[in-house]
């Protein structure tokens, strides 16, 4: 009787609980089912939104393709460059809305979170009270209890109950567990899209600057078109060439400097020989790649190396030791340096507001040789970077070391 007595104690102290913890928990949780679908319809509509700036790139990013195909015009190269901008304002809100849709997927994840972790701790509390049910200081031994039995029916019933109460307990000590694992690749996803969350901002930067490229980029051909159109093509020709020359000089030169490389013994540590290649600039945002299709003028040349977009005056320092060939003016690259190495490479650093050093000069690694700036035809401050193999431009990612932090300062 007395065991009997303990079960119906057990189970009315369990339904006094389930009670109250439905009056405790069940308005949060109506609250928490509400959050979470108005934040599941955010993230719907945020995601349409994405899907149509999308089709819209697509759109525009037709035409760019179209007109890169036609021959070079000024009326042409005004409306390429007008419908590139078109392209990188709406990557901008693409970015933009990708952002507003992660801090979204974010916010659902964390009241998810939240409402998995209020039903953990409700968890927890029903176990830790059904076992107190079991093993509290009153509880009877089960000899007690079969020897208190008034017949085998009552005992029987008895027993059933424990092992009832039993499986309960397990039922709820593994929804526990599944609970807490649930919540642990919730908050590791979190994680995932915290990080994704940062990369997108990064590339938002990154749109702005090369956004800023080509609203520069059309000035120029503003400034063009006060001419006619035969002195465009006058100045386009003058752009082919100058980049001509210099491909040909470098090769000729490049043979002749190596030679006196290998005879000279500068006494610093790394070596002429060293032909490893360290990033000009500690910092910077890169708005064009070597043979980048968005390249606003890639119908005169193909972009021949990095640009990277600093404010001028930015400490510009050597990729590698070597001997400067020289240290120019064209109408192209502006102010810019070219300076030869061992192993048969070159650097070329343009568009620079002041040059630190001269021809034949030895330079080590690391040692400012000019400052960056916007002159020659260029699209706004920044470092024109190459790197070049027996005279011919090659793609300087593939050759460059050493720290680089993203950042327009």
């Amino acid at each position: 009787m007395q065991f009997a007595r303990l079960m119906r104690l057990g189970g009315q102290k369990v339904g006094v609980l389930m009670l109250g913890f439905s009056v405790l928990f069940g308005t949060t949780m109506i609250v928490r089912a509400e959050d979470v679908q108005n934040l599941e319809r955010e993230v719907e509509e945020k995601q349409a939104e994405i899907e149509s700036i999308n089709k819209r790139i697509d759109e525009y990013s037709a035409r760019v393709e179209q007109l890169a195909q036609e021959s070079g015009s000024l009326a042409n190269d005004a409306a390429l460059i007008e419908n590139q901008m078109i392209v990188a304002e709406l990557d901008m809100s693409l970015t933009r809305a990708q952002i507003e849709n992660q801090e979204l997927e974010i916010t659902l994840l964390e009241t998810r979170i939240e409402e998995e972790t209020g039903e953990l701790v409700r968890q927890r509390y029903l176990l830790s009270e059904a076992l107190f049910t079991l093993y509290r200081k009153e509880e009877i031994g089960i000899v007690d209890a079969i020897f208190s039995a008034s017949d085998f029916n009552e005992l029987f019933s008895q027993v059933e109950q424990l092992q009832d109460l039993g499986r309960d307990l397990q039922k709820t000590l593994s929804s526990t567990q599944s609970l807490r694992e649930e919540l642990n690749e919730k908050k590791d996803n979190r994680q995932l899209r915290l990080s994704s969350l940062f990369d997108l901002q990064y590339d938002l930067e990154v749109l702005f600057a090369q956004l800023e490229r080509q609203q520069a980029a059309k000035l120029v051909l503003a400034e063009s078109a006060e001419a006619s159109e035969a002195e465009y093509r006058v100045l386009t020709n003058e752009l082919r060439q100058e980049r001509q020359f210099v491909n040909n000089e470098v090769a000729q030169l490049q043979a002749e400097i190596q030679a006196r490389i290998r005879d000279i013994n500068p006494g610093d540590d790394s070596g002429l020989a060293n032909t490893t290649v360290t990033w000009p600039m500690d910092h910077g945002i890169i708005t064009a790649v070597f043979h980048d299709p968005s390249y606003p003028f890639r119908y005169l040349f193909e972009h021949s190396g990095l640009d990277i977009a600093v404010p001028s005056g930015t400490e510009v320092t050597a990729a590698a030791p070597g001997v400067v060939a020289w240290a120019r003016t064209g109408r192209s690259y502006g102010n810019y340096v070219m300076i030869i190495h061992e192993g048969g490479y070159a650097t070329l650093y343009a568009h620079l507001s002041r040059m630190d050093v001269v021809p034949d000069q030895f330079v080590a690694r690391g040692q400012r040789i000019a400052l960056s700036g916007n002159s020659g035809f260029s699209t706004g401050p920044h470092l024109h970077f190459e790197v070049r193999l027996n005279g011919i431009p090659v793609n300087p990612q593939d050759y460059l070391t050493g720290s680089f932090r993203h950042s327009y300062q």
